[in-house]
C-alpha cells in the first residue's frame, strides 16, 4: 500500500485511517492488541510545509508525556548517547562503533563528488549490539537512503517496526532534520521523504485518541 501527500499531517492522518481500517488484529510479545498492516510506503512530497504540527498535536494531550521537537531531533543528530536512552540513532550515525562518521565521512564527500550516486546509504543496525535475542530495546529504524535528482535531495528509509501513532511523525521530523544537514553540506534543494514500514501497526489503547484526531478537519 502507498499513502502518498504533500504534507507530513496528511499523510499521518491518511495513514492512521487504512490501519484503523484494514489492519488486522493480534497480540503482542508484551500482551497489547496490536492492529497491523505489512509494508506500507508512505511519500510525503514537501515535508518542510508543517514538520511539526504532528508533534505538536501528540503533545497537546494530557494522558501523556511527548517528547519537543528539540529532543526528537537530538536523537538523530547529537554524536552523544543521552543518559536516557539505551541506544540513539545520532551515535551509530556520526560515531558508529566508535570508528565511522557515516554522514560526514561517506554521504556528505559522495554526494559532493557525484550527485547522481546510487550508493548514499546508511545503517543503523548494529550486528554487535542487536543480534542478541534476549535485548528488548533495538532500533526500529534501520536504513536511510538519500537520492539527489534535478538537485533535490530525497531520503528513504525502512523501518522495521513502525508505531504509527507515536513514532512514525517523530521518525519523519527525524529524518526531515537530517536530511537538511546534509542538503546544506552539499547545497541542493528539498526534496521527499519515503519511508517503507514493515510492521505498520497501532495499539488499541491508542484508538481512541486516534479517532479524536481522526474526525478534527
Amino acid at each position: 500500500m502507498i499513502i502518498e501527500g504533500e504534507t507530513i499531517y496528511g499523510v499521518w492522518r491518511e495513514s492512521l485511517k487504512h490501519v484503523i481500517e484494514n489492519g488486522i488484529d493480534f497480540r503482542d510479545e508484551n500482551s497489547r492488541i496490536c492492529r497491523e498492516v505489512f509494508n506500507l510506503n508512505q511519500v510525503i512530497n514537501k515535508p518542510w510545509e508543517d514538520t511539526t504540527k504532528c508533534i505538536s498535536i501528540l503533545s497537546r494531550f494530557k494522558e501523556w508525556k511527548f517528547p519537543p521537537a528539540e529532543e526528537i531531533a537530538a536523537i538523530m543528530i547529537s554524536k552523544k548517547l543521552a543518559p536516557e536512552y539505551s541506544y540513539s540513532y545520532g551515535p551509530r550515525l556520526f560515531n558508529f562503533q566508535g570508528r565511522i562518521n557515516q554522514i560526514d565521512n561517506f554521504i556528505v564527500p559522495l554526494l559532493k563528488k557525484n550527485p547522481n550516486s546510487r550508493r548514499a546509504t546508511v545503517v543503523l543496525w548494529d550486528h554487535f549490539e542487536d543480534v542478541n535475542p534476549a535485548k528488548r530495546d533495538i532500533p526500529s529504524l534501520i536504513m536511510i537512503d538519500f537520492k539527489i535528482r534535478e538537485n533535490r535531495i530525497n531520503t528513504s528509509a525502512v523501518i522495521r517496526s513502525n508505531d504509527l501513532f507515536f513514532g512514525w511523525s517523530a521518525n519523519v521530523y527525524q529524518l526531515f532534520v537530517l536530511s537538511e544537514y546534509v542538503r546544506k553540506e552539499i547545497g541542493c534543494d528539498r526534496g521527499l521523504i519515503n519511508t517503507i514500514s514493515i510492521s505498520a501497526h497501532l495499539f488499541e489503547d491508542q484508538f481512541e485518541f486516534i479517532r479524536k484526531i481522526l474526525k478534527e478537519k
